[in-house]
């Protein structure tokens, strides 16, 4: 098992990706009194799939938040494209091109999954149109004058991940999206995300299923006590499961 008080060297993005799209230093972050993240380090670079792989109450989500600026305080540095973001508000990461897809979806009980997908804005070129996001999610077509939280769990996500893509943001966050889905829901997300990334984005991924993130992802970073203690290429998961069951306590 880790030691709960050391912060190792982390190797970083592959330096054959060149500058990463998103560079996470040092990165520290309070509820209140609660110190939560202890000295964050990743990069993620542009066109990968990274998850962050941890057990409740890791750090994980709060590395997300932290990123999106929406945790009452945090230090260090994170770097989007180049520019430094911590101190700025969380309307301002969003424009940046920076979009969050949280656990909870945020649905809008009041409005139908048309009025739902429309709701936020675009912040930059590139988001993908109504009609691309219907090709992705076609149950969504299907039910577009539906009140939207009276869809399935997966239909809810699907809507969730849509909302964002007309943005034109070009990094997703994305936490715990197949999170209580049934199985083949489970895959259309991840062929869904594969589709993503060949079509360029940048996904930054927290899931607790490290068997579906296997499927999807390029590398791993492993949280435990809010660091980063591991990471993990794909390709070397399989040589590495029992470290991985040790970190994830599985």
């Amino acid at each position: 098992m880790p030691d709960d008080h050391a912060n190792p060297a982390v190797p970083a993005a592959p330096a054959a990706a060149g500058a990463p799209l998103l560079a996470v230093r040092n990165l520290n972050a309070w509820y209140g009194e609660s110190h939560v993240l202890h000295g964050v380090d990743f990069d993620v670079a542009p066109g990968e799939v990274v998850t962050l792989l941890g057990r409740n109450g890791a750090g994980k989500t709060t590395t997300l938040k932290s990123i999106m600026g929406v945790v009452p305080r945090r230090e260090g540095s994170i770097m989007f494209e180049g520019r430094e973001t911590v101190g700025l508000a969380s309307n301002r990461i969003a424009r940046l091109g920076i979009a969050w897809c949280p656990e909870e979806r945020g649905i809008f009980a009041s409005l139908n999954v048309l009025e739902n997908l429309m709701l936020p804005p675009q912040v930059r070129e590139g988001g993908l149109s109504v009609e691309q996001i219907y090709e992705l999610f076609p149950n969504l077509k299907e039910r577009l004058g539906s009140q939207g939280t009276k869809l399935s769990g997966g239909e809810q996500q699907m809507l969730a991940i849509g909302r964002i893509l007309r943005t034109g943001a070009r990094l997703l966050l994305l936490d715990e999206p197949t999170e209580g889905l049934a199985p083949v829901i489970v895959q259309q997300i991840g062929r869904t995300i594969g589709r993503l990334k060949s079509q360029g984005f940048t996904i930054l991924l927290v899931e607790q299923n490290f068997r579906f993130a296997a499927t999807v992802a390029d590398r791993h970073y492993v949280v435990d006590h809010g660091r980063v203690v591991d990471m993990i290429p794909n390709a070397e998961l399989d040589a590495n499961m029992q470290k991985l069951h040790d970190y994830l306590g599985v």
